[in-house]
């Protein structure tokens, strides 16, 4: 697996783990993600995961980032319970560098579209 893709599922998996509970429906939401936008399967992923040892990549294009986000927030909701996993992806919003004043904005977003299972392609609408 590409270094690029890995350090992207390896964040994934932080944002499962963020709130020290890693439930089912979180872990499900990362194998559709794997298998569904990149084709991965869940062995894949899951030896990208125990491997580690992959450095911290940031999108270049703005789309990018915010797929990768909303990815991230796809997982945060999965189970229902969205407190950790705000903070974790606030953070990563913040060092994808968007504009401090926005980001709880685009965060809510991102977390309301993720919780109505909308395309990351009406994000990207509603954002523009």
């Amino acid at each position: 697996m590409e270094q690029k893709l890995k350090s992207h599922f390896l964040s994934l998996y932080c944002m499962i783990v963020a709130d020290g509970d890693i439930a089912i429906s979180e872990l499900n939401e990362l194998y559709r993600i794997a298998r569904e936008n990149y084709g991965l399967s869940q062995e894949e992923i899951e030896q990208a995961i125990l491997s580690g040892g992959s450095a911290f990549y940031i999108p270049d294009e703005t789309e990018e980032k915010i797929k990768f986000l909303y990815e991230l927030a796809l997982i945060a909701t999965a189970d229902g319970v969205v407190d950790a996993e705000k903070v974790l992806l606030s953070n990563y919003a913040k060092k994808f560098g968007f504009i401090e004043e926005n980001i709880d904005d685009i965060v809510n977003i991102l977390l309301e579209y993720a919780q109505e299972k909308k395309s990351v392609n009406e994000i990207l609408k509603h954002l523009s």
